[in-house]
């Protein structure tokens, strides 16, 4: 009864629209400015649309501000059938994606489509009136072709299971795609995609990830630029796949094979926040956390309590039957596996993350990294074949060889230092050798050393890595350098 009463009270205050911006006429939900000579204005008006002279006879409501977060506001879609009642602070994030919220299609611009509805109704009206860009799927998964060269795209995905709407659109050298869900669809599920070429010759495949998100006002956005829940891919990777017509296939993967996310919730580390695996250590009062956060902590982050050193038995045999995502999904990879796996894929995942050698913040797979230093770090110099001479100061050239990235460093001193760096991979580096000739061009005789490659090294100078060939130095020593592949 008290509710229905204070609810009543408030729908009276609200009928004399005291707290009614008086240029927009919206519900002042955040920050009111009383305005002489105009009245209450809401924050965004007073940002947007207020003059410096206006804003010079304003001050903060401050009283009306107390006043409005103590009511439970009715959604401005009441009328529509929307029963929810919001505290100020909850109201502009509900009214962005209440389901009663009157909407253009999305088809608009595709079609000049002039229907409107609620959220609730999408679903009906895109299946039934634009059926010719309906792409069906079978067990969530979900084919689609895609000009790289179109400024954007609208396509509904369905199948018996769900409905969504996919938008794509090119901005400057990015090709966007956002994923929404439509009806009873379940939102903030991730999902991945491969991106392949439409020509059976051409087996390449860049796989990238998103989330299932709630359509909050962006049906009719031409360009996802600005969408945070969109992904980006580079155009010049997808250029490698595309066809004569600039067209290229999109697989997209709905189906979450099993993976329960509120499991992997509760097994979250309170601290990296990563799905924690044995070992798994305790504090003197319960509180789990991973060995790698454990290691950096004097005390435990959730109740400040001391490290019993006690391992939590009980999470780490549970997490043994639980199937974990690999840790590299944001970059594509899609493989689930469970925890005794985990570890060996993530060694040798093909979207294993790579921070860029040069000293630079960038990461991304190989692919990326590559094509980053070619483009960031021109001063790089790329080669495939070495013939040069020692120099006082260290050099460096890169050498790319059966796709894989080498970092060749030299320099002589008192002795000539050789080596040759595997970078931005997870394979072994004793797979391959390096064959380093030394010339003496005068006296016709030909020094031959060999080695195996090594993983890349912090070291440096270049004469404190053990690794590395050495040779007596002497001036204007010519030299030439070649990578094989062992096995």
């Amino acid at each position: 009864m008290a509710n229905e009463t204070m609810n009543q009270f408030t729908e009276d205050l609200l009928s004399e629209k005291i707290f009614h911006c008086k240029i927009c006429d919206e519900l002042c939900t955040s920050d009111v400015f009383l305005v002489k000579g105009k009245g209450n204005v809401c924050g965004r008006c007073f940002e947007e649309k207020c003059g410096e002279e206006m804003k010079s006879r304003a001050e903060l409501n401050t009283a009306l501000i107390l006043i409005i977060a103590k009511l439970l506001l009715p959604c401005k879609f009441k009328s529509k059938g929307c029963d929810n009642r919001l505290t100020s602070k909850n109201y502009s994030k509900h009214i962005g994606s209440c389901d009663f919220k009157t909407k253009q299609c999305p088809m608009k611009n595709v079609e000049a489509c002039d229907w409107s509805g609620s959220n609730s109704e999408f679903g009906g009206h895109l299946l039934k009136k634009h059926e010719k860009h309906v792409i069906k799927g079978e067990n969530n998964i979900f084919k689609v072709k895609t000009s790289i060269g179109a400024r954007f795209s609208v396509k509904i995905l369905s199948d018996d299971y769900q409905s969504c709407l996919l938008k794509t659109s090119v901005v400057d050298d990015k090709f966007y795609y956002a994923l929404n869900p439509l009806g009873q669809s379940e939102e903030n599920m991730e999902y991945s995609v491969e991106h392949k070429s439409t020509e059976t010759t051409n087996h390449s495949v860049i796989k990238t990830a998103g989330t299932l998100t709630k359509l909050n006002g962006i049906y009719n956005e031409l360009n996802l630029d600005k969408n945070p829940n969109a992904t980006a891919v580079d155009i010049g990777l997808l250029n490698h796949l595309a066809d004569e017509k600039n067209t290229i296939s999109n697989e997209f993967n709905l189906n979450p094979k099993g993976v329960d996310e509120h499991i992997l919730k509760l097994l979250e580390c309170p601290v990296c926040m990563e799905t924690m695996r044995a070992p798994i250590y305790l504090c003197s009062n319960g509180h789990s956390v991973c060995v790698s956060c454990k290691e950096e902590l004097e005390q435990c982050p959730t109740c400040k309590g001391w490290w019993a050193n006690i391992r939590n038995y009980f999470m780490e045999n549970f997490t043994k039957n639980i199937k974990y995502p690999c840790k590299y999904k944001k970059s594509g990879c899609n493989e689930i596996v469970i925890e005794s796996q985990l570890r060996k894929h993530e060694e040798t995942c093909p979207s294993r993350v790579y921070q860029c050698p040069m000293d630079c913040p960038e990461t991304g797979n190989f692919e990326f990294i590559l094509r980053h230093l070619k483009t960031n770090h021109k001063d790089m110099e790329f080669t495939t074949e070495i013939e040069d001479t020692f120099g006082l100061e260290e050099t460096l050239k890169w050498m790319v060889f059966d796709s894989k990235l080498f970092r060749i460093s030299y320099f002589g001193a008192d002795y000539s230092y050789f080596a040759v760096e595997l970078v931005c991979s997870n394979e072994n580096p004793n797979l391959y050798t390096y064959e380093i000739k030394i010339l003496n061009h005068s006296l016709e005789w030909t020094l031959t050393k060999y080695s195996t490659c090594f993983e890349e090294r912090k070291q440096r100078p270049l004469k404190k890595i053990s690794d590395c060939i050495t040779y007596y130095y002497q001036n204007n020593i010519k030299f030439n350098v070649s990578i094989k592949r062992s096995i």
